[in-house]
């Protein structure tokens, strides 16, 4: 038997008594976030009160264990990303199923299915052409990471040929730690570029005391006020 928590994880009645599961390999919104009504549902309307099957990959920071939950012979956390229910996590070695995940958000996201869609937050209008330069970001700088925060920068570009006002916007990683909302007074000139840095070094900031783009592989994320993906990039540390 299951009951959903929220979007990412469940409690599992097991022999040895209740268990509390994160679903490997993806990260759905948190509460009061756009699209996690929608995530809790599917979740809900899937495996409530069914058995599954529990492949246990690892334990997270929590404490709670990370594993493959599968319903019959199909993958739960792949129907969500399929659904755009839930953004899949940069492989880190423990999950052998992390570069399907991938691929079904890659298709989720060209086909601009349930998150990704330009009107999943209540937008009714295109979103700009905005874009996350992987080429002209630094999210592994040389240097021991804590020393470098500074130089780990990640920039933004305006295609658009209007001033963009970035006051409310949220520059966000692919987990669930990580978000900057841009203040008031931050805009971005037509065919300009915004660079931000992990540190305090440039206007917005960071302002870390630690790094904020995974060494090995990440995605970073630019939402509108509303919660609208308007950019989204991801990043190996293979391809960089």
């Amino acid at each position: 038997m299951s009951w959903v928590i929220d979007g990412d994880s469940l409690e599992i009645e097991t022999s040895n008594g209740e268990l509390e599961v994160r679903l490997a390999g993806i990260n759905a919104a948190e509460r009061g976030e756009c699209y996690f009504d929608e995530s809790l549902d599917f979740l809900i309307e899937t495996i409530k009160g069914r058995e599954v099957i529990v492949d246990v990959v690892s334990e997270d920071q929590f404490g709670r264990t990370l594993a493959n939950v599968w319903l019959d012979e199909e993958l739960v956390s792949l129907g969500m990303v399929v659904e755009g229910l839930a953004i899949a996590q940069s492989p880190d070695g423990d999950n052998p199923l992390a570069e399907s995940l991938i691929q079904a958000e890659e298709a989720a996201y060209e086909a601009r299915i349930g998150l990704w869609s330009e009107t999943a937050c209540g937008g009714s209008a295109a979103v700009p052409a905005i874009r996350i330069d992987l080429d002209e970001s630094v999210f592994d700088p040389s240097g021991p990471d804590d020393a470098v925060i500074e130089e780990e920068q990640i920039t933004v570009v305006n295609d658009t040929s209007t001033v963009i006002d970035l006051r409310g916007w949220t520059l966000r990683d692919e987990s669930s730690r990580n978000r900057l909302v841009f203040p008031e007074g931050t805009t971005l000139e037509p065919g300009a570029s915004l660079r931000i840095s992990s540190g305090c070094s440039t206007s917005p900031a960071w302002c870390s005391g630690a790094p904020i783009w995974n060494n090995d592989g990440d995605m970073a994320l630019l939402l509108d006020p509303l919660g609208t993906v308007v950019a989204r990039a991801r990043y190996q540390a293979s391809s960089r």
